[in-house]
């Protein structure tokens, strides 16, 4: 099989994505830098993070250059999150147009589609048609400004809710479908060093948690004078100091509150679906083990629900070329050859629900098609300046949980800081 080249890029290591991201000038989107085509050009570079797969991210590229005709260069995206943010950030502002197509998330999304560095894809990709084979209100929310639409998503991802089947009997209960049901859970394995939920409270990794329990009370995460979103986080508090979930996860991102749950420290956690290659690795997924429950139903019964995808550096002179791969992507075909690559859930929901997609073989795909077809899925807020806002809500919680700030001075404070981050 041929290799691709891949490109290593210097990572910018002094860079922070605060930095880059607050350095991006606002305008209407519209207002791009003319550049002259490589018209009839053949040859198109993409930088994706997906390089990490090795030889199955080779043959996707393969399938991909079969079906469009292209030659296709791929350059690696920094693996840290900061460093990545930063290089992307420096690309697109800077009009460096050695780089067509890019691999981005919701967080660098809310950054740049306001700035004019992407390309508009409604005209050429994702026409009327296409568009809504893909959650309508998801991309209206994070990938559109007004008609028009700035990204291909790869794959859908969701933040589900994991149990241990073999602590549910110690709990004595079959399944948990309510608030209560929750509860009753928790405290039955919260003993003996043990807890019945764990997280990951690193100050930018608690906003997913804290907005699936603002959405489960029933609150408004942009709005901190909601009684139903003050109730959200002082339940979270109150699980703190009942010992129903430890403290010390303020330190936590993903990786350690997984091995936790492994080990058995937690009886149950938020955790996306992309990660149950992780889960299976850890010998401990199965339905009479770890695995994937329906959201319970508290006030709402909703999933947070993100994406990566590609986007069209609007600086590119391949972009014709760059387009017959857009929507090679964005076909039938396109997403299930994501999906046989990497094994992330597709985001076209009929592709999702295809026979195709079933040969292809997905752990836990039946359960991911409940939170589909059965539980609200909705974007997570965002801000333009993302991980700033996404930072400063988390260290105020934290704040919050550490008892240096009370409930009336947290709730004023995350105020204040949606009023600042996010405009309308």
């Amino acid at each position: 099989m041929k290799k691709k080249k891949v490109v290593s890029l210097l990572l910018v290591a002094s860079m922070v994505a605060s930095i880059a991201v607050g350095c991006v000038k606002p305008n209407a989107g519209n207002d791009k830098k003319e550049v002259e085509q490589n018209e009839g050009s053949n040859k198109i570079t993409i930088m994706s993070q997906d390089t990490t797969f090795g030889d199955a991210f080779d043959e996707y590229i393969e399938k991909a250059e079969k079906a469009t005709g292209l030659e296709i260069e791929t350059v690696a995206c920094p693996t840290n999150t900061d460093d990545r943010q930063a290089k992307i950030t420096t690309i697109l502002s800077s009009g460096d147009d050695s780089v067509d197509i890019i691999t981005i998330n919701d967080e660098m999304m809310s950054a740049f589609k306001n700035t004019g560095y992407l390309e508009p894809l409604q005209d050429t990709v994702m026409s009327a048609e296409i568009l809504e084979k893909f959650p309508k209100e998801y991309m209206e929310e994070m990938t559109m400004v007004g008609e028009n639409v700035y990204s291909v998503p790869c794959f859908m991802d969701i933040l589900a809710f994991w149990v241990d089947e073999e602590k549910m009997e110690k709990a004595g209960i079959d399944e948990i479908k309510t608030k209560e049901d929750f509860e009753k859970y928790v405290v039955a394995n919260s003993v003996d060093g043990q807890y019945g939920y764990g997280d990951a409270w690193e100050k930018t990794y608690v906003f997913n948690s804290i907005g699936t329990f603002v959405n489960l009370f029933g609150g408004d995460y942009y709005d901190w004078t909601n009684p139903k979103t003050q109730e959200a986080v002082k339940f979270m508090y109150d699980m703190m100091k009942n010992g129903e979930t430890p403290i010390a996860q303020l330190a936590d991102q993903y990786d350690p509150m997984m091995q936790k749950f492994f080990d058995g420290e937690y009886a149950s956690v938020f955790m996306y679906v992309g990660a149950i290659d992780t889960f299976i690795k850890s010998g401990n997924y199965g339905e009479d083990k770890q695995h994937i429950a329906p959201m319970p139903t508290f006030e709402n019964k909703t999933a947070y629900m993100s994406t990566w995808g590609y986007v069209l550096n609007s600086a590119s002179k391949n972009k014709d070329a760059s387009e017959k791969f857009l929507k090679y992507a964005a076909s039938e075909q396109g997403e299930l050859d994501y999906t046989a690559m990497c094994s992330r859930i597709p985001a076209r929901s009929d592709v999702l629900n295809s026979d195709e997609l079933e040969e292809i073989g997905i752990e836990g795909l039946d359960a991911i098609k409940e939170y589909v077809n059965e539980t609200e899925l909705r974007a997570r807020p965002m801000a333009p300046q993302a991980m700033e806002f996404i930072s400063e809500m988390g260290s105020l919680f934290q704040q919050y949980i550490s008892e240096d700030l009370t409930m009336e001075e947290y709730c004023e404070k995350a105020q204040t800081s949606v009023d600042t981050y996010i405009t309308e």
